[in-house]
């Protein structure tokens, strides 16, 4: 069976979906493709796809990379077509309208996301919100699944997708340093672990910590120096 994992926002080596998703499958005998923004080389068993340079703004992203995206899929003309981002959800339908079985991979509530997402004018966020949860809703009833990366994500879903199935977005036990010392022992820190934004919850979980006798570690990408600059964290 061929696979092929699509993306148009994530990098091509992305921990969720080429690292854990895509390795996995060819691991296990499974002809696997990742169509991506990137080069195109081989790494791991899987074969990766590059549909060139990522476009700097949105537009570009949701316009000409999807559709550079969906040409490769068509010429690839695999068995399954497992996608990752919302703006691909036309890519989903078209290739489901061409008999191929089409899955849907959710990292988000994305609906809820929209509500907050600041270069959306205020007034428009809620009918657009709306709007994408209709469009979601014609588009996964078609589809063959919804995978979701978290339990609330996938109860999102109910009664709108044929089938949900939640694949956490757990760490790789090889990732993990696992240390002998008890608890009393350690440093006192909370430690939080994947991308640093406002949307995240920067700013909350900094202000989270001003009553708590414990160090805050963030690790993970950022763009912009909020966190340091906000004060009150320790």
């Amino acid at each position: 069976m061929k696979i092929c994992h699509l993306t148009s926002a994530h990098p091509q080596e992305d921990i969720r979906i080429f690292q854990k998703e895509c390795v996995s499958l060819a691991r296990r005998g499974y002809e696997t493709y990742q169509i991506s923004c990137g080069d195109t080389y081989d790494k791991n068993g899987v074969h990766l796809i590059g549909v060139g340079a990522p476009e700097r703004g949105r537009a570009g992203r949701m316009l000409r990379v999807t559709r550079r995206i969906y040409e490769a899929a068509l010429r690839l003309d695999a068995d399954v077509y497992h996608f990752h981002d919302p703006e691909l959800l036309p890519c989903g339908v078209r290739l489901k309208r061409r008999g191929k079985k089409v899955i849907f991979d959710s990292h988000e509530d994305v609906a809820a996301q929209i509500r907050d997402k600041g270069w959306i004018p205020a007034p428009l966020r809620a009918l657009a919100s709306r709007l994408y949860r209709v469009y979601e809703t014609c588009a996964v009833r078609r589809f063959d699944a919804v995978v979701a990366a978290t339990p609330h994500i996938g109860e999102t879903f109910a009664g709108r997708a044929r089938r949900v199935v939640v694949v956490n977005n757990y760490p790789m036990l090889d990732d993990v340093r696992f240390q002998d010392r008890p608890f009393e022992e350690r440093d006192r820190a909370v430690c939080y672990a994947g991308g640093i934004s406002e949307v995240r919850g920067e700013k909350v979980m900094v202000e989270a910590m001003r009553d708590v006798n414990a160090v805050l570690r963030l690790a993970g990408n950022h763009k912009k120096e909020t966190v340091g600059s906000m004060g009150g964290g320790r």
